[in-house]
């Protein structure tokens, strides 16, 4: 390894979280050792095609000549954490996170089966430097929807870099721990080359509303509800779950996490001390058959309309242990994500049918985000006053408002770098230039396996246009087709063989294959290929459907 001095380069990418939301990573490489800041996963946008989770493609981190010495963590939110078990599959490193975020890392490396981990998991905290490598590392308390949340002050021979993590300025927080605006004006004093910052409500207007400011709403809510309050939000939101617990206790009510990550979350809570209730505040779901429903607080995971979550088992009525009813209130505590409305809608729905009276942001002020909105994205800028400026934490749409943004409060155009994944920045003393692309892409994982990342486009064309197969018979002797072409389908057309267009999609395969020169053989690709592609081209043209098309070739005697 080389030694730094004040000519040794920065260079800098993402693997994932520039042009999507989600899938956070990002790679700091300088004299032979690099870091890894955050790990995150993002979930396909229909969740029932699947319950897997993309993670981002390692490819580049395994075959870099450059070794990964240590992961970062900016907080717990699974688009920062949700990956770094797979990471950990491939590299033996260290992982560096406030106390929080480490917990709810543990609890996921336990699951994974990667206890042994767990040894290299070191706490940091807040204006408390650490070292690796050329990299000095500052923690920074920024304020966000996860408590125990960090920027990162990271000084690197070619000048201090700021990654911003996800962050807004609350000035009045839940648990009173304010964002550390004198660390980042005394960055600015200093001096500092780069600023990354998070994107994800530079669309937003203002500023976000601090997280205290649901309590009276929540207290409200709950006080004129006449039987069971249920609220769904992030199970990794400890600050909502305090809220609602606190006023839970003032009204004398209990409170009862459903689903398996809420129910994690509170506990971690509780250990962790971000939860601090007597014992006996919060119930198991057993113990609270035991207690008046007008007693009774409810936790649901869910609130994005995951089909197997407890939320979406309580809106069809088949949750193993508790039931909505008329009398009931149910609050959906969090932003319907771009892509998850349809979901949410039909659980609104059913949850009246079921007679709740639903609430949820559109109706009123339930939620608050745990971004910075524009304002606070501006301050950002003008307290760190960046030389140079690359937004991240976003779709691509995001990333190029917040460079306007930054145009707008000083930074020259010229200092601006809109990146996607895998484009590099090279940080060279007072320099700056783009470098070689690095591979980036996506993975899915489902069922703790690797799966090709086309699954879920097969899926979503098989909810959408169905499924199609042909099955050919060739006889072994002769070498002619002695069965078929038989079509069926399923989600594609009614009526298996009796419908038109199977028929005349016979019809032009039996055209197209009487094409093809004798005798025919099984392992012959050209059969199938014709087979799709003649049906293909058929069902597109006369049913403006494109079903996935399976043929299937045998031999018989």
């Amino acid at each position: 390894m080389g030694e730094a001095n004040s000519t040794t380069p920065v260079k800098i990418f993402a693997l994932g979280g520039l042009g999507e939301i989600g899938l956070n990573l990002m790679v700091l490489e300088c004299a032979g050792h690099g870091i890894v800041i955050d790990c995150g996963v993002m979930f396909p946008e229909d969740r029932l095609l699947g319950n897997g989770v993309y993670v981002p493609d390692f490819s580049e981190l395994t075959q870099s000549r450059v070794p990964i010495d240590a992961v970062v963590l900016t907080h717990a939110h699974e688009d920062h954490i949700g990956a770094l078990r797979y990471l950990l599959q491939k590299f033996e490193v260290p992982v560096y996170g406030t106390a929080i975020t480490l917990a709810f890392v543990r609890r996921r490396l336990e699951e994974a089966g990667l206890s042994g981990a767990m040894k290299d998991l070191i706490a940091i905290e807040p204006r408390h430097s650490f070292a690796i490598g050329p990299f000095n590392i500052e923690p920074l308390r920024v304020t966000h929807s996860t408590p125990d949340s960090v920027a990162l002050a990271i000084r690197t021979p070619a000048g201090t870099i700021v990654h911003s993590g996800d962050f807004k300025i609350d000035d009045a927080p839940v648990d009173g721990v304010n964002f550390d605006t004198e660390a980042f004006v005394q960055l600015g004093e200093e001096g500092v080359a780069l600023l990354l910052s998070d994107s994800t409500n530079v669309e937003r207007v203002g500023r976000s509303g601090s997280e205290s400011s649901l309590k009276p709403i929540l207290r409200e809510l709950i006080s004129r509800t006449t039987n069971r309050f249920f609220l769904s939000a992030f199970s990794s939101h400890i600050h909502r779950i305090r809220q609602v617990a606190e006023v839970s206790r003032e009204v004398g009510r209990r409170v009862v996490p459903l689903g398996r990550r809420m129910a994690e979350s509170v506990r971690l809570g509780l250990e962790t001390g971000q939860l601090s209730f007597a014992p006996g505040m919060f119930v198991e779901p057993e113990e609270a058959d035991f207690i008046e429903p007008r007693k009774l607080t409810f936790l649901a995971s869910g609130s994005q309309g995951e089909p197997f979550s407890a939320l979406a088992k309580l809106a069809m009525d088949n949750h193993p242990r508790v039931h909505v009813e008329s009398g009931d209130m149910v609050v959906l505590s969090s932003r319907f994500i771009p892509g998850n409305e349809r979901n949410i809608h039909t659980l609104v729905n059913q949850l009246y049918k079921l007679g709740a009276e639903v609430v949820y942001d559109a109706i009123a002020p339930v939620h608050v985000s745990g971004h910075a909105s524009r304002d606070e994205l501006a301050e950002m800028i003008q307290m760190v006053r960046p030389r140079y400026f690359v937004p991240i934490h976003g779709e691509y749409r995001h990333l190029s408002r917040h460079v306007g943004l930054a145009i707008e409060n000083g930074i020259p155009e010229r200092n601006c770098f809109l990146m996607e994944d895998g484009d590099s920045l090279v940080l060279n003393g007072a320099e700056a230039h783009r470098s070689r692309k690095a591979h980036s892409g996506r993975v899915l994982m489902e069922g703790g396996e690797i799966e090709d990342i086309s699954l879920i486009g097969e899926r979503r064309t098989l909810a959408r246009d169905g499924t199609v197969i042909a099955v050919v018979a060739i006889s072994a002797s002769t070498g002619s087709i002695v069965g078929g072409p038989d079509i069926f389908s399923r989600g594609f057309v009614s009526g298996n063989g009796t419908s038109i267009h199977l028929r005349r999609g016979r019809e032009e395969v039996m055209n197209r294959i009487a094409a093809i020169p004798r005798p025919y053989h099984p392992d012959d690709p050209r059969i199938k290929d014709e087979v799709v592609r003649t049906l293909r081209h058929y069902f597109i043209r006369n049913v403006d459907k494109r079903p996935f098309i399976i043929a299937h070739v045998m031999e018989v005697p």
